[in-house]
């Protein structure tokens, strides 16, 4: 494995979401998906990465870049092939790099490197591809139903949420209360990656809304049968 190009060459200045991407060599007998991990000070710089396709076995060339919404800075990049299956890094190596996020926008896109432009068109090709494949495949009858609890499950917990909060008292308001602030968290982070750009700023609704919705009808109706009177 070598990176063999950077875009843009280190040192580099780079704004709002301005992605600094590496051209890398690899050659494997096994599937490996290959990341690179930005550091700083000896720290990790957590950001918006590319993500990483699944490459072999064989040889040829990969494209991960990395990027950040807010001032930041990158002295070193472990880049790492890990195996597929197990997640477990195969090879790895280290790059010195000199590299600012100023957080601000830029007027104009800069032109990406000829490698950088092909490389994403075959990354976008593949992607659309692995999605086809994936829509197309035989769907068991409970994953739809799953997907459209949880889907559903997003407005309905907050609707749920502020209904029981509102009507309880005592110790049922206080165990009603229990899933609002992880959900308040999970929800301004859903804010935040929305005014960030991703387009998958609620998926951790979508996971964690299910859960909570579910507890609060289990709490409903432990609820119920509480105030139910007693028959002799």
């Amino acid at each position: 494995m070598q990176v063999m190009e950077t875009d843009p060459p280190s040192p580099a200045t780079l704004h709002h979401w301005e992605e600094f991407s590496l051209r890398i060599a690899y050659e494997s007998d096994l599937p490996v998906r290959i990341r690179a991990y930005p550091y700083f000070s000896g720290k990790p710089v957590p950001g918006m990465t590319s993500g990483s396709l699944r490459y072999g076995p064989g040889r040829g060339e990969a494209l991960f870049w990395i990027a950040y919404t807010k001032p930041a800075q990158v002295d070193r990049i472990v880049v790492r092939a890990e195996d597929d299956k197990t997640q477990k890094p195969i090879v790895q190596l280290e790059i010195a790099v000199n590299l600012a996020w100023t957080g601000q926008q830029q007027a104009a896109r800069r032109q990406k490197a000829d490698w950088a432009v092909r490389l994403l068109a075959e990354q976008d090709r593949i992607q659309r591809e692995e999605a086809r494949e994936y829509a197309s495949r035989p769907r068991p009858w409970w994953e739809a139903v799953l997907f459209f609890a949880a889907t559903w499950a997003v407005p309905l917990y907050f609707i749920v949420q502020g209904v029981v909060l509102w009507r309880w008292r005592g110790g049922w308001r206080i165990a009603a209360a229990v899933p609002a602030v992880p959900m308040l968290l999970v929800l301004l982070h859903a804010i935040y990656a929305f005014y960030a750009g991703s387009n998958i700023f609620p998926i951790f609704l979508i996971f964690f809304c299910l859960p909570a919705l579910l507890y609060l009808a289990l709490l409903a109706v432990l609820h119920r049968l509480k105030r139910q009177p007693e028959h002799v």
